[in-house]
């Protein structure tokens, strides 16, 4: 009889998730519930698969001493917790599992929005002190009140349908859905200054990204319909807290209500402790019977299709092929996530096509993989780990973008590289790539020969072929302490048009772009973060 699937579930997981587990006459499982590190590091080598919560963490040791595991799932929806380049480094799949939590995490939004409008939590504070201050904890009524919900996702949908059910009128802000994906939900699509300048109450739904941090900040309050209230059961750092505080102050904002936070806990100096204003949650969105229950089927029916079919069902780093291939594809996987992103920031709109163009050895190859890596790069600037390489395919259908591929098979003795041709809609742009045992880099793009590696972070600069262009510049960014790691320069013809990339150390704070934007011989200048 064959060895069973030894499956560690380190942390807690709902008892039916367990059942699904033993049950499937596949699995030896060992249920600990609490692990500590300790115990995880001697024991991690014992096991195939693991199953884990926020609790424990995945790290560079731990996947050191996993000398047997395949697959790790986290039951649940961030994976801070694992270190997925190490796991994918040695072969470990990794999975989540977003669904469960869609519809607890929308009712906890709901219900700060509630205890903001009635201030519930500071009268149930008031009675426990047996006060009596009815005239103190005036409220206002959610029907006929405009929210602006940010990110019309899973969870923001649902959000939305609960808000028209409270007859609110609803405004909805997602740049990578095409509106008429968005339609049948019957609410006004607007901008993001439209919902800020109209909305009651604000909730955001969307991943923590470069986009999406400090979405509210100090310099935009004033942009902020007086008396609004915010809600943030999504991520920390969504909203800039010291800005929240000062918000209320100015008497702008009414009332916060949030669910994450930038550190989780909170240091004892986050500005937001000690505001009544400010009603107050330790990350609550998914702390429900039911959507511990459902993370719980989720996270154990994963387990048993991946070790039934090799199905990951949810991957975090890749699709399942042919382990055999995987040498050779790994550079180009790598390769086209990071085009994939490339790709998406460069372009001045979101992308409506991307057609790949293969030619060389790598023809000969199962390319689908790669085709869905480039799904996953391209989605990631805006959805951030909401993507994944199983879903991005959905994701990227969802948002009309068509991502396909072709291959010159007549080219296979031939050096490998990849073409890609990008759209927007108004704009078109042809990159170039290549990948080999030493890594990724792109070529070329358009006819401009400029090689880099797509990583890090990059300045992307058109300017005119003049003197003086690469001195004022290093001069500049060497002003404002930004450090050249590398830069590329390229061109198409002599004092015609050329291209000037620069990795640097840091990201570029906007400021300085300004100023590298206002030179003369600047055409275009893009900061994109691989």
């Amino acid at each position: 009889m064959a060895e069973k699937f030894k499956v560690l579930i380190a942390d807690n997981l709902d008892q039916e998730g367990v059942d699904i587990l033993n049950n499937s006459g596949l699995i030896e499982v060992d249920y600990r519930k609490k692990t500590s590190r300790e115990e995880l590091l001697e024991i991690i080598g014992n096991y195939d698969g693991l199953i884990i919560r926020s609790a424990s963490k995945v790290d560079g040791p731990v996947v050191e001493k996993a000398a047997r595991l395949k697959v790790v799932i986290r039951a649940g929806v961030g994976v801070d917790n694992i270190n997925i380049p190490a796991c994918s480094q040695k072969g470990i799949v990794v999975m989540n599992a977003p669904a469960g939590n869609s519809v607890s995490t929308a009712e906890q939004a709901i219900a700060l929005m509630f205890a903001l409008a009635r201030k519930t939590p500071q009268a149930n504070a008031s009675m426990h002190a047996k006060q009596w201050e009815k005239s103190k904890f005036n409220g206002t009524q959610l029907t006929g009140k405009t929210i602006g919900v940010i990110g019309l996702g899973r969870i923001g949908k649902e959000v939305v349908k609960r808000a028209i059910g409270l007859q609110m009128r609803v405004l909805g802000f997602d740049p990578y859905i095409p509106r008429e994906n968005l339609e049948y939900l019957q609410i006004e699509l607007c901008s993001i200054d439209d919902i800020f300048s109209q909305a009651d109450f604000i909730t955001v739904h969307t991943p923590l990204t470069e986009t999406t941090a400090n979405l509210i900040n100090r310099g935009n309050l004033n942009k902020l319909k007086k008396g609004v209230r915010l809600i943030n059961c999504a991520r920390g750092g969504i909203y800039e807290e010291a800005a929240l505080a000062e918000g209320i102050r100015q008497g702008i904002i009414a009332g916060v209500g949030l669910d994450v936070f930038v550190e989780e806990p909170p240091k004892p100096d986050m500005p937001l402790y000690g505001i009544e204003e400010a009603v107050l949650t330790p990350h609550l969105g998914a702390s429900t019977d039911e959507a511990q229950l459902e993370v719980a089927k989720e996270t154990a029916n994963s387990m048993v299709e991946f070790v039934k079919s090799g199905v990951a069902r949810n991957s975090l780093n890749f699709p399942t092929f042919d382990p055999a291939e995987m040498g050779v594809l790994q550079p180009w996987f790598q390769l086209c996530e990071q085009v994939g992103s490339f790709a998406a920031q460069v372009m001045k709109k979101p992308l409506t096509s991307l057609q790949a163009e293969f030619r060389g050895e790598i023809v000969t190859r199962n390319l689908k993989p790669l085709e869905i890596a480039l799904s996953k790069g391209v989605l990631t600037p805006a959805l951030g780990d909401e993507v994944n390489l199983v879903n991005a395919p959905i994701f990227a259908k969802d948002r009309n973008l068509s991502i396909s591929s072709t291959v010159v098979e007549s080219s296979a003795s031939e050096p490998s590289r990849m073409k890609l041709t990008l759209s927007d809609g108004d704009t078109t742009k042809v990159v170039v790539a290549t990948a080999d045992g030493t890594g990724g880099r792109i070529i070329a793009i358009n006819d401009i020969s400029v090689e880099f590696k797509p990583e890090g972070h990059i300045l992307y600069i058109h300017n005119k072929d003049v003197p003086k262009v690469v001195g004022e510049l290093g001069t500049l960014l060497g002003d404002s302490n930004v450090n050249i790691g590398s830069l590329q320069l390229g061109r198409a013809s002599k004092g015609g048009v050329a291209l000037t990339v620069i990795s640097v150390d840091d990201a570029v704070p906007a400021p300085v772009l300004d100023k590298i934007r206002a030179k003369e011989y600047i055409l275009e200048s893009k900061y994109i973060n691989l």
